[in-house]
């Protein structure tokens, strides 16, 4: 299983760099420039609460989490308890760092809430676990695996392209850093930030804006 996990993250490290290699500096600036041309301005309300929650380590109310991150069909039942036990599970997220076993002790109990787990994981952990939700899966090729499984593979894929891809990293971020996108506060960012804010703004904003 660890070697078929290891492929397809392999196989997820190449997608990014074909992704990358073939846009020039100035189309990857015209994509983050779409931020604030987005409907409604849907991402730079978005980007507003990353900053708060993830940056500034504002405190989470799960209400607010579910509609900003964009999860379906998440029961009131389920995100208040989230809500009145949250200190205890961030601090168990942050001495574990076992997203697997926490899905299956919090996030099973009413339906999978996949989704809403790993962008937790991100959210405590913003330099370690990618956020992902369907059309990420769909983007990799990962539509079959269980949706921890793909949170797993996709982070060992992203882990891949960073270490071994610092000059395209580094070039975004070189963009990131002109004054108009400021408010992305990218030198607070990760580099995994980085990549999921490119791939969550074309496969859930660019395609429907």
């Amino acid at each position: 299983m660890q070697d078929d996990y290891t492929h397809k993250s392999i196989l997820i490290k190449e997608h990014i760099v074909h992704d990358f290699t073939s846009l020039n500096l100035f189309q990857l600036e015209k994509t983050f420039d779409k931020f604030k041309d987005d409907k409604n301005n849907r991402t730079l309300s978005f980007i507003a609460y990353y900053n708060r929650t993830v940056l500034d380590k504002e405190r989470i109310r799960f209400g607010e989490f579910k509609q900003q991150w964009a999860i379906q069909g998440m029961t009131r039942k389920f995100y208040t308890f989230f809500d009145e036990n949250f200190d205890r599970l961030k601090e168990e997220i942050r001495k574990e760092r076992n997203i697997r076993k926490f899905y299956e002790t919090y996030c099973c109990t009413y339906r999978r809430e996949g989704s809403f787990c790993s962008k937790l994981f991100h959210t405590v952990l913003p330099a370690e676990f990618p956020p992902v939700d369907n059309p990420i899966k769909k983007k990799f090729n990962l539509q079959k695996e269980e949706f921890i499984d793909s949170v797993l593979i996709i982070k060992e894929g992203y882990g891949l392209f960073i270490k071994e891809n610092p000059e395209l990293i580094g070039g975004i971020r070189t963009i990131l850093s002109r004054k108009k996108f400021a408010y992305l506060r990218i030198n607070e960012l990760s580099d995994i930030r980085i990549l999921d804010m490119y791939y969550w703004f074309k496969e859930n904003r660019d395609k429907v804006s």
